[in-house]
């Protein structure tokens, strides 16, 4: 049973990383870099409801902390959870992204994902553990660029109590001429979709090197489960989502005079209205 409810958690796809090489000399920013510091999340009151820090060796990322607040408790401003997220390279290639529980000063593991590219610095395999108390679910993609802006994606899971692997999903993901994901669709009679729209403007992590070579990132598990999400800060921003199994979305911007948002407010469309959910505010170096 465990087994399966892992299964169906990986399959919930929905929107929204160590450090640098040992020895790693630092890699200066260019001039037109504009780096995102710190994004805090409201709810459509405008209570916090959690913030996220970046740090960065030049313009490759070495962490970010998510701390979000825990209002379940009348005066509690306490955090539900703060998680680290550690990124990985290799020259400018991320390679591994480790996912820390750092709540009440521990330094926990609980997610690791390992990447792989091909000599053309193409995304090929990435392979994703999720530690339990007794085991590990594992969750290997592997990736085969059928064309310029096209890529096909098989999806296995397998845990490490039986280590036996079954292919779950297999779809394609298809991209705009500045690499933004525009649709996901399935290949096989699973139920995964996506769909997205963008406006001309510079995403908040636009310019962090080699984020933009990666599929899908994860959130930060809550109550000892995880989900994936589709990777959508590439290049622009995303105006429009519609993803199955979850109301389509619409995000609008505030821009600040380099072209990058200030703040982006995001709706859920229900019965044809756009209904606030969240806001989030974005601070930069």
């Amino acid at each position: 049973m465990k087994k399966i409810n892992l299964i169906l958690g990986v399959l919930m796809l929905v929107l929204s990383s160590c450090s640098s090489d040992s020895g790693e000399t630092d890699t200066p920013a260019t001039a037109s870099t504009i780096l995102v510091k710190k994004i805090v999340e409201l709810d459509k009151d405008g209570k916090e409801i959690s913030t996220t820090d970046f740090v960065y060796n030049g313009n490759k990322i070495v962490s970010e902390v998510t701390a979000k607040k825990d209002f379940s408790v009348v005066g509690n401003i306490g955090f539900l959870y703060q998680y680290k997220t550690e990124y990985t390279y290799s020259g400018n290639l991320i390679t591994s992204i480790k996912v820390k529980n750092i709540f009440g000063n521990q330094d926990k593991l609980v997610l690791k994902t390992d990447f792989l590219y091909n000599s053309s610095e193409e995304l090929i395999s990435s392979t994703r553990e999720q530690y339990f108390d007794t085991f590990k679910g594992i969750l290997r993609l592997v990736y085969n660029k059928l064309d310029a802006n096209t890529v096909s994606c098989k999806m296995y899971s397998s845990d490490s109590r039986d280590n036996i692997e079954t292919q779950i999903w297999e779809g394609k993901f298809s991209f705009d001429t500045n690499k933004n994901l525009v649709k996901s669709e399935s290949l096989d009679a699973s139920f995964l979709f996506g769909s997205f729209e963008y406006d001309t403007k510079s995403n908040p992590k636009k310019d962090v090197l080699g984020l933009n070579k990666i599929m899908f990132q994860e959130i930060a598990p809550l109550y000892n489960a995880s989900t994936l999400r589709y990777h959508l800060n590439r290049f622009n921003n995303i105006l429009k989502s519609n993803i199955s199994g979850s109301f389509p979305r619409y995000n609008q911007y505030t821009y600040s005079a380099n072209g990058y948002p200030s703040e982006m407010k995001e709706f859920y469309i229900y019965n044809g209205n756009n209904i606030h959910d969240v806001t989030f505010q974005y601070f930069y170096e």
